[in-house]
């Protein structure tokens, strides 16, 4: 990259696990191991591909899976990634890690059963990393699952020990402008930065605005940068400098106004045009997303979060044509499952 890595010195952990970021398997650089090309391959899996709270009947929620061995990591859990999960073939028991870009419902939605399904066959800790209010919320999850843990299944063995002791979560600092690296392990070198998602006031009085994150993974010789939600962002544009792998969210305005126009007909138009320069100043539009990837030298482009579907838009090649105008490398629209 470009310009140089800083190191997490206050991340936020778990109170009740109390347990530093070296026990959440984040290691130090003196003693890190090594990740080199001979590493196991990596392969990126998009297990849902859509975007926005309403569940798609086409898509399952934003969710990936990076696979490497038999390890798994988690980037974002939004609803049906268990299910997803098991139509890839992935076993639960093998995640190491989750990252979460936002607490956006379709991007943390499932992270309960996550959780609550490593408790009942998972072993030793699972950290949860992601901006401000990760903490908050594993630890609510925690709480709030209390009941499902004492129902529990007759499963035989030891006790278990209570589900926040099998979890931790770790705030990243907030609105990063340099990249911090998140984990390390064998397999994975992981880094965040802080993207241009809540620019616009949300529906609740907050005295500041939420966090967002993008993440860039180096991992069996290759570097893939996730996103998240952003909007246009000189901080991203940099962040992907030389990535192999693009895995952007992409929004496509004209397709949002032609579903506005069916399902909110009878919205003031200034409530829907107020909505889409909403979406467009809050994520990427394809030839924003073209413009970053040419200037970076990434090596492909790979679309989700899809917003509309892009089974419901008129116009599907809408999605990609900007982008190829001026970036000449593969794009590709992902469909849930796909492998890259």
């Amino acid at each position: 990259m470009t310009f140089a890595f800083a190191t997490i010195r206050n991340a936020v952990l778990t109170a009740a696990a109390a347990i530093t970021l070296a026990s959440c398997a984040t290691v130090s650089a003196q003693e890190a191991p090594t990740v080199t090309a001979a590493a196991p391959t990596a392969q990126w899996i998009t297990l849902g591909t859509s975007g926005g709270p309403a569940v798609q009947v086409h898509r399952s929620q934003i969710a990936n899976a990076l696979v490497v061995g038999d390890a798994v990591y988690l980037f974002d859990v939004g609803n049906g990634v268990q299910r997803q999960m098991a139509m890839a073939g992935l076993d639960e028991n093998h995640v190491r890690a989750v990252f979460l870009s936002h607490h956006h419902l379709d991007h943390n939605a499932d992270l309960g059963p996550v959780l609550v399904t490593h408790w009942t066959f998972g072993q030793g800790v699972l950290p949860v990393f992601g901006p401000e209010g990760t903490s908050h919320l594993v630890l609510g999850l925690a709480d709030a699952n209390a009941p499902t843990l004492l129902a529990g299944f007759p499963t035989g063995g030891p006790a278990k020990p209570p589900l926040r002791d099998m979890v931790s979560a770790a705030d990243l600092p907030f609105a990063l402008q340099e990249p911090v690296l998140v984990y390390e392990d064998e397999n994975v070198r992981v880094s965040a930065i802080g993207v241009d998602h809540y620019q616009l006031p949300p529906s609740v009085p907050l005295d500041h605005m939420p966090d967002a994150v993008a993440y860039r993974v180096e991992a069996g010789g290759r570097t893939i940068v996730f996103t998240g939600d952003s909007g246009p962002s000189p901080r991203l544009a940099r962040f992907m400098q030389g990535a192999d792998l693009l895995v952007t969210e992409v929004v496509e305005a004209e397709a949002i106004a032609a579903l506005l126009t069916r399902t909110a007909a009878g919205a003031p138009d200034a409530v829907r045009q107020s909505i889409i320069a909403g979406m467009r100043r809050n994520h990427l539009e394809p030839a924003e997303i073209g413009r970053m990837a040419a200037a970076a030298g990434v090596g492909a482009v790979v679309l989700t979060h899809f917003v509309p579907s892009p089974e419901d838009a008129a116009d599907r090649e809408a999605y990609v044509r900007d982008i190829r105008s001026v970036y000449a490398g593969p794009v590709t629209m992902a469909n849930d499952l796909d492998r890259f």
